[in-house]
């Protein structure tokens, strides 16, 4: 995997919010990746499941509630600064940020960030981009390279 330089050095912009690839599987041979993601409150990831990795976000910064299969089960966890959660790969998931957000995302192993940087782009300045609707094609299309399925729009949406 080659990480796109950009005018930001390793940031990029994905699904309105500001993504930096920190330490990526190429620097640990492929055991993990981390990236730091900064939000805006009001962000929600669509519904989807990891196949090859686990996923823990910590939060840096604010407040966002996670989801662990929010089509089935529904487990809620409200996760504030100084704390984490565990988003075990083949567990549908979802989280929202409830207050602006700086958070770190580790996945094990490492590879998840590619998908980040395929369906981004680079930013072009350190702050977030214009906030959007998800483009759940492009992510699903993308998703598909990287072992990841769309299974639902963001949770509380229409």
């Amino acid at each position: 995997m080659t990480i796109t330089e950009n005018p930001t050095g390793k940031k990029f912009w994905f699904d309105s919010f500001l993504m930096e690839v920190l330490v990526s599987a190429a620097d640990t041979d492929g055991s993990l990746s981390v990236c730091k993601q900064t939000h805006r409150a009001g962000y929600g990831t669509p519904v989807h499941v990891h196949e090859r990795e686990d996923q823990t976000l910590f939060v840096l910064e604010g407040t966002i509630t996670a989801w662990l299969d929010p089509m089935g089960d529904r487990v809620e966890k409200v996760v504030d600064a100084g704390e984490g959660v565990f988003l075990p790969r083949g567990v549908p998931h979802a989280f929202r940020v409830e207050a602006d957000s700086k958070l770190l995302e580790i996945n094990t192993p490492g590879g998840f960030e590619g998908f980040h940087i395929a369906a981004g782009e680079p930013a072009l300045h350190d702050g977030l981009p214009e906030p959007s609707a998800p483009d759940i094609e492009k992510l699903m299309r993308h998703g598909a390279d990287y072992a990841c399925q769309v299974q639902g729009p963001p949770v509380g949406a229409n």
